[in-house]
């Protein structure tokens, strides 16, 4: 028998491990559709919220992917728990909800997951491992771009700290995540103009480490056509070191047809050609890590504490954009 058939033997022996997806919208089906192709899931329900009940209720369910708006994540994240499943849903209402939540899973002994996309994105992860491994000496700047072309409406009424919480919240989980904690914030957030477009809107913070700072630019580019199969997003990540320069130059859309991920060094370039950059590997990645937490052979990267912290730079920035000037952050208030 060769290795793969004894792979495949082995696998289809092993009990998989049963999952649902709860909700409705494009990232549900692309969290059910991750779901079902990796190896030890079996997603055994992809519903409407109108059938929470039934499906927190499936005998043997282990994990549930909630996919809800914010203001029934909370209620239905505490029925998940208490049933003894590993829980994974998008940032809940606020600080307190998810310290409550955390609190309730550290009761019933079941993980908790805050999606938390661009860190599971494989350019932006490698990029992280690349940092820990000091391939551009000590981190000083973090630039990350956000545009947002044809098809990405805002909403009515747009407030813009609201919208930044709801919509980038992985993009200012990054900043901590990458380069250390935050001392202080600055917004620059703008609502719409009379014609109905909306300025360019930057978010700037120093961080705890002297010489370390770093900003998140959101353009709103209704003209922008952006090839991708999910959103009309494009993303950009440039981290600076004192020894060279990382790029990760596209997430959900590609404006340039270059490597996802390239570092420049004193001398070299390198362009990481093999990472996987289809923004929908992220939803793979997130899948995998279900089936190491539930087997107990890996950590939840999206934790209680990682979104706390995002959670409080939010509400520094909303600080911020109310006082119209830099604030102070606690980098050490959380979990």
């Amino acid at each position: 028998m060769g290795f793969f058939s004894r792979l495949r033997g082995e696998l289809e022996e092993r009990p998989r491990l049963r999952s649902a997806v709860l909700g409705s919208g494009p990232l549900s089906g692309r969290l059910a559709a991750a779901y079902e192709k990796t190896p030890g899931l079996e997603l055994v329900a992809h519903e409407p919220l109108a059938r929470a009940e039934e499906v927190i209720r499936i005998p043997g369910l282990r994990a549930l992917e909630l996919v809800a708006p914010v203001e029934k994540r909370g209620r239905l994240a505490r029925d998940s728990i208490r049933a003894g499943l590993f829980t994974s849903l998008d940032a809940p209402a606020g600080v307190a909800e998810l310290e409550e939540l955390h609190d309730l899973s550290r009761a019933y002994q079941v993980p908790l997951r805050v999606r938390l996309m661009p860190l599971y994105y494989p350019p932006i992860r490698e990029c992280r491992r690349l940092v820990k491994d000091d391939a551009v000496g000590d981190p000083v700047c973090l630039k990350l771009t956000v545009r947002r072309g044809r098809g990405a409406e805002l909403p009515e009424p747009f407030e813009p700290a609201a919208w930044l919480f709801e919509h980038e919240l992985g993009s200012l989980a990054l900043a901590e995540w990458l380069m250390g904690p935050i001392a202080k914030v600055h917004a620059r957030l703008a609502g719409k103009r009379d014609d109905g477009s909306t300025p360019s809107m930057v978010v700037s913070w120093k961080h705890e480490s002297p010489h370390r700072y770093g900003y998140l630019q959101l353009d709103f580019c209704p003209g922008l056509q952006v090839r991708t199969w999910t959103e009309p997003i494009q993303r950009g990540l440039e981290l600076t070191g004192l020894g060279g320069l990382i790029m990760v130059t596209r997430g959900e859309g590609q404006l340039l047809r270059v490597p996802a991920l390239i570092v420049r060094g004193k001398s070299t370039t390198t362009a990481f050609e093999m990472v996987p950059d289809d923004w929908r590997e992220a939803d793979k990645t997130l899948a995998r890590e279900t089936v190491s937490v539930l087997t107990k052979k890996g950590r939840v990267t999206g934790s209680a504490a990682v979104a706390l912290s995002a959670l409080r730079l939010a509400e520094s920035i909303k600080e911020s954009h109310r006082r119209g000037d830099e604030v102070g952050h606690d980098p050490r208030a959380g979990l």
